[in-house]
């Protein structure tokens, strides 16, 4: 390496080392910009969703790896505004249909109520492609979520292990 362009990488790193601790100084959750799609009743509604797609039982449920913070990030980054206006739309009729149905909030009904509202919805021509994405989104992240990965698929990281000095 020549000796100038070492010095102007020593000069580089000295300079992020001066830089890096005012900058990274003050972090909070609160100061993280989060995405404005969903309202803090939509995504209470996606995690209910989650939760009755994949319930809790003798292992972790959507609720218990976080699946519904997967959707609200998958549904705002990745979903065109009309999309995001669908699933808005089939979330705001479900909250209804369980008002008109059982006269409670969809979060105070049932699991077998949330179920039989969630079997409506599939059946609305006009809320079918809501329901078929919620539930095959709400499916992946579930099965891609690291718990789900790692307990029950078993998955490492990086296969192949290192065995030193072994005969060959």
């Amino acid at each position: 390496m020549k000796r100038r362009k070492l010095l102007q990488s020593i000069a580089l790193s000295a300079g992020a080392l001066v830089v890096l601790p005012s900058w990274a100084q003050g972090w909070s959750r609160e100061q993280i910009v989060t995405n404005q799609v969903f309202q803090l009743e939509e995504k209470e509604m996606l995690r209910l969703i989650a939760g009755t797609f994949i319930p809790e039982g003798t292992s972790k449920g959507a609720n218990g790896v976080g699946v519904e913070l997967f959707l609200d990030k998958l549904f705002s980054d990745c979903y065109t505004m009309e999309d995001q206006n669908k699933l808005k739309a089939a979330i705001k009729a479900l909250s209804l249909q369980a008002d008109l149905n059982h006269h409670l909030a969809f979060g105070a009904c049932s699991a077998a109520q949330r179920e039989g509202l969630l079997l409506d919805l599939e059946k609305s021509a006009e809320h079918l492609w809501a329901y078929t994405t919620l539930r095959s989104e709400t499916i992946r992240g579930y099965t891609t979520s690291e718990y789900v990965l790692t307990q029950h698929y078993h998955y490492v990281m990086a296969p192949g292990f290192y065995h030193g000095c072994v005969n060959v």
